[in-house]
């Protein structure tokens, strides 16, 4: 994996306080995997089937079910739960190669009742935890509505998801569907479970999404990516613009956790730096050539190679150089994207915050100072996404349709997208509203096919589906007995 540290500013006015900000660029391989290292998969889709979901999206969520099956690897688990006022295992954790019977169970699911979300959450990942060792643990959780059967309180939820990240590796890409979901607990869970978080507002997205999302977990090349930051003599405080998991080591150092890249990705993580003001005497600095140290960078990951899974490190120290002169403190204009992108993401979460308690003129006022900010950059290409953001949401608490709910998904997941830049993932919202740097949006849902036949379908009917066998059943001399 590739590893860039940029700063804003690499030197700043002697004696002055500054903030600067260092932008992180990881880039991973761009070279494929064989099959042999590849990471075998163990993937189950949690599905609401609440009656707001009857209909073309129920209909458009199993077709992409279908496409899951499809292309799914021999040595790849998929599983199927579905959920309503209670959840139900349809598919326990089975093998690709003995996915041509399972199309069936899929076509057979129907609308029901209430919103059990949890509930199903925590039957898929109970699956989950019985996959042998070596696999990677993910569950795709498609829901249109709000909590409202079995365990309701969101911080709870986020909680028993957390639980299943730190215990058993369990991450959760969570996709809302329509107006009615709720996108804050939806973003939570994928945020603390390094996950993706995608909003589809059309049924016939649901499927290209599905696709994208196991396509992007069969090539994985950096997993378990996470950005260790350690604040040095001349650093007041540092502050994440991105928007990922964090703790606190027990050493004082900050932890993110970025997740998994896949082949080719760059993404970036933006870190707002208070320097304070660098010493000098009579107008000299006192410094050496190299900056006064700041932070302490440290990147671990594991990488995926052809033939084996290796621990990688990076380290750096992060200086800032003081100057004297005015004409040596130079912005560097590459960072100048990033910093607008995740800024205006941030703010305009906290602007959020500030509508929910009924303050608008304190959410304008943070708007209008931001972008005055972000002008003052002049430089109106690399601040194009950042602007637009928070535009947008300035112009719609002006006219009122802030409160529209469709509003306020569609914002949310802009500032997630922004705040978490990948030139991988895939864009689901307004084609309008693309960021710069996305380089692809959900591909058109596909063609029906020829009469007679359901969309989808190849070739003959499935056979009868085999009855599915959980990882670890002593009837399955392939999986290693008990939980791993």
């Amino acid at each position: 994996m590739k590893i860039e540290c940029l700063l804003d500013y690499s030197s700043i006015a002697a004696a002055k306080p500054q903030p600067v900000h260092l932008a992180i660029r990881l880039r991973a391989d761009l070279s494929p995997l064989s099959a042999a290292g590849r990471s075998k998969l163990a993937f189950c889709v949690v599905l609401d089937r609440s009656g707001s979901m009857g209909g073309k999206p129920l209909t458009q969520a199993k077709l992409g079910c279908e496409q899951i099956v499809r292309n799914l690897r021999p040595d790849d688990y998929f599983g199927l739960v579905t959920f309503d006022t209670e959840a139900q295992l349809r598919i326990p954790l089975v093998k690709g190669a003995a996915s041509a019977g399972l199309l069936s169970i899929i076509r057979s699911i129907g609308e029901g009742c209430s919103t059990n979300l949890t509930g199903g959450w925590m039957l898929g990942a109970e699956e989950l935890r019985f996959v042998p060792g070596g696999y990677k643990r993910r569950i795709l959780l498609l829901s249109d509505g709000h909590l409202n059967a079995g365990i309701t309180e969101p911080e709870r939820v986020r909680q028993i998801v957390a639980n299943g990240q730190e215990k058993h590796r369990i991450h959760t890409a969570s996709l809302g569907f329509g107006n009615g979901y709720n996108e804050a607990l939806l973003r939570e869970i994928a945020k603390v479970s390094n996950g993706e978080f995608y909003d589809a507002n059309a049924p016939e997205q649901l499927p290209g999404i599905l696709k994208a999302e196991l396509e992007g977990l069969q090539s994985v090349s950096a997993q378990n990516v996470r950005l260790r930051v350690r604040r040095l003599t001349f650093c007041d405080n540092a502050v994440q613009l991105s928007d990922y998991r964090q703790i606190t080591l027990p050493d004082g150092r900050i932890e993110i956790a970025v997740g998994d890249l896949v082949f080719d990705e760059e993404r970036v993580l933006v870190l707002e730096v208070d320097v304070p003001a660098l010493p000098g005497i009579k107008g000299v600095p006192v410094t050496t050539l190299d900056g006064e140290d700041v932070l302490e960078v440290e990147i671990v990951w594991d990488e995926i190679t052809a033939t084996e899974v290796k621990s990688c490190r990076y380290s750096q120290i992060i200086r800032v150089l003081p100057v004297q002169k005015p004409e040596d403190v130079k912005l560097n204009e590459e960072v100048v994207q990033y910093i607008s992108a995740q800024l205006a993401g941030k703010v305009s979460d906290e602007v959020y915050k500030d509508i929910a308690r009924q303050d608008l003129e304190a959410a304008k006022a943070k708007l209008n100072a931001t972008i005055l900010r972000l002008k003052g950059f002049k430089l109106d290409q690399q601040i194009k996404d950042g602007l637009a953001l928070l535009q947008d949401l300035l112009n719609e608490i002006v006219n009122g349709s802030y409160e529209s709910q469709r509003s306020r998904k569609s914002q949310s997941y802009r500032s997630s997208f922004l705040r978490n830049m990948s030139s991988k993932k895939v864009w689901t919202g307004e084609e309008k509203s693309m960021p710069t740097f996305s380089q692809s949006s959900v591909p058109p849902p596909p063609r029906p096919d020829a009469p007679g036949k359901r969309p989808g379908d190849i070739g003959p009917p499935p056979l009868p589906p085999p009855p599915p066998q959980r990882p670890g059943n002593p009837n399955n001399p392939e999986a290693p007995e008990g939980n791993t």
